[in-house]
């Protein structure tokens, strides 16, 4: 395994929370002395720091440092990040210095939505797919890849989820197989305009060479400037047409796969573990990935029927109460939430809300008339979706996900569907979206 040599050298990291602890036991693993630095002040230092500043930083918090790392959440244009590049300090993330630190092959997904089943089903796939396969998931879904470095020093193939935020940091990345799965707008209070979100995402295929697989989602148009952005073979996937490599389903639902040697037919989309028109663009994307990693086509159908699926993404809950239940937390953005919408031919009652993002929910008004029985907001982004769904469904507005679950009981009728798919970031009553979809998944339990 490659290793940086830390030895007699100090480096900072800026973020304590799960991967800045996971950076600084990689930098303390390859020697060095460990700063971290954190703009809370009730943050708290990890086991691997041997000093820390938090709140306000001077430029003499710094001086000394051979290396700066970032949480994903950090911006490069973070005051402490200009200040280090002022002082000729590296900055880098905490995805480039896994990087740096292991020889392993890379399979890298990015894109607005998907992320997270594809790189789960991905590596279901390949493990299933050979005795010997052995794949391990790590970066945004929530294993820091320095961890996963760390504990899986033999590790073949890293599959990778990388965010924008990731993506940003990361110069030496080269995949033998990425792919961009869609491109919608997200995070633009971060990176100011499509084009800059575009740009970061497009970081995924820097790096490959003729031997590596660049993979885009033939459907978007947003992806089209990306064509021949790599130097490696270019492959598509399409629900709607075929395409000159990759995989698409044709109009009676069948899923086929083309490379230079051929075409060949694979599966038909209804024996998919996963449905919804979303997973059937995912699995086309695992298809591709997982051939172009060099798996034979026919050894990827027992991933491609017996994955369980995502924790918080369109999860069912069972029955309670009369009522069917669907977790899906990890809806973050107005575009997930349409997804779980399509995803559904029954009228659901939608419980949504949270910290809103810079975007426009009216976009979605059409569909939640189509396909929602009744709409229950809470959170701080309760009242702007309310005005923006004004006319729509009936719509109420509670505080907070208690009182949500209140509000549906108080109005569903036997056999009704419910929906957690708040289109919102979670950061204003809850750590994250896990936090938020386990304690409805406890809400429900207790139904039961």
């Amino acid at each position: 395994m490659n290793r940086m040599n830390g030895s007699g050298k100090t480096a900072g990291v800026v973020g304590t929370g799960r991967s800045g602890a996971a950076a600084a036991r990689m930098l303390a693993h390859c020697g060095y002395m460990v700063t971290g630095f954190d703009s809370r002040e009730s943050a708290s230092v990890t086991e691997h720091m041997s000093r820390a500043v938090f709140g306000d930083f001077s430029s003499d918090d710094l001086s000394g440092l051979s290396l700066l790392v970032l949480s994903p959440g950090v911006p490069v244009t973070a005051p402490i990040a200009r200040q280090a590049e002022k002082l000729n300090i590296p900055v880098i993330g905490e995805v480039e210095l896994a990087l740096r630190n292991t020889s392993s092959a890379v399979l890298a997904v990015t894109g607005s939505n998907g992320k997270t089943t594809t790189v789960l089903w991905l590596s279901h796939t390949i493990n299933v797919s050979a005795a010997d396969a052995e794949a391990v998931t790590a970066g945004n879904m929530g294993y820091a890849f320095c961890d996963a470095v760390l504990d899986n020093p033999q590790c073949p193939v890293f599959v990778l989820e990388l965010s924008s935020y990731q993506l940003e940091t990361t110069d030496s990345l080269k995949a033998l197989s990425a792919v961009v799965l869609n491109l919608t707008p997200d995070h633009l209070a971060r990176h100011g305009t499509m084009q800059n979100y575009g740009r970061a995402k497009a970081r995924v295929f820097q790096n490959q060479g003729a031997d590596d697989t660049a993979i885009l989602n033939y459907d978007d148009p947003m992806l089209d400037s990306y064509r021949d952005i790599s130097k490696g073979t270019q492959m598509f996937f399409s629900l709607k047409q075929q395409v000159p490599l990759g995989a698409w389903m044709d109009s009676d639902g069948m899923l086929y796969y083309r490379d230079e040697s051929g075409t060949c037919e694979v599966i038909h989309s209804r024996k998919l573990a996963l449905h919804g028109k979303h997973n059937i663009a995912n699995a086309l994307a695992v298809i591709c990935m997982g051939a172009s990693y060099g798996i034979p086509v026919e050894n990827l159908l027992q991933g491609l029927t017996d994955f369980p699926g995502v924790p918080h993404r369109i999860e069912p809950l069972g029955i309670a109460a009369g009522l069917a239940w669907f977790n899906d937390s990890k809806s973050t953005n107005v575009d997930s939430l349409r997804v779980a919408l399509e995803s559904f031919d029954k009228k659901v009652i939608l419980v949504a809300g949270g910290k809103e993002k810079n975007s426009d929910y009216a976009v979605l008004n059409e569909l939640i008339t189509h396909k929602v029985k009744a709409v229950v907001l809470f959170g701080s982004g309760a009242d702007s979706l309310a005005r923006q769904w004004h006319g729509t469904v009936p719509v109420s507005i509670v505080d907070n996900l208690d009182q949500a679950v209140e509000s549906v009981l108080s109005q569903a009728e036997n056999n009704d569907v419910v929906l957690l798919s708040p289109g919102c970031a979670s950061f204003d009553q809850y750590a994250n979206f896990e936090d938020r979809g386990e304690h409805f998944k406890r809400l429900v339990q207790a139904l039961k």
